[in-house]
């Protein structure tokens, strides 16, 4: 066979696995957060590690489902009316941030609770004003 015959049948093949991962990824739906495995951690242990800032922590954390256990501290209702859990930390107003996919019930502050989520990163927060920044977990459910 000639180079160009070669070269054409590379070129086809790598395009048909292209197209084909490309189908598979646009087709897969999110993440299944009650069933999938998770990083177990607790609240103050997950915050000190974001504040570190190590490239680790972002490469280990951010993106993936996590279990997280601690003590609420408050429950609001963000705009889209889900619930919002704050989880104490070990850092003074410094909390981890958790958005809730179904309503929490009876929960109250200070119960010692499990969340499970996806993790989203730190916030910034503001230094000139001294709010330190949340870390936030989306998607998440209470595992008994």
């Amino acid at each position: 066979m000639s180079r160009k015959k070669i070269l054409l049948a590379t070129v086809i093949v790598l395009l048909l696995l292209a197209s084909g991962t490309g189908y598979y990824f646009y087709n897969k739906g999110p993440v299944d957060v009650q069933e999938s495995n998770s990083i177990k951690t607790n609240a103050s242990d997950l915050y000190e590690l974001y504040l570190k800032g190590l490239p680790a922590v972002q490469k280990n954390y951010t993106g993936k489902v996590l279990l997280v256990s601690g003590e609420v501290y408050t429950i609001s209702l963000n705009q889209q009316k889900k619930q919002i859990l704050l989880l104490k930390t070990n850092a003074d107003g410094a909390y981890i941030n958790c958005t809730m996919e179904e309503n929490t019930g009876n929960l109250r502050a200070h119960h010692t609770i499990k969340v499970k989520g996806i993790c989203s990163g730190i916030g910034e927060g503001d230094v000139d004003l001294g709010i330190k920044g949340d870390v936030y977990i989306t998607r998440c459910y209470l595992v008994k």
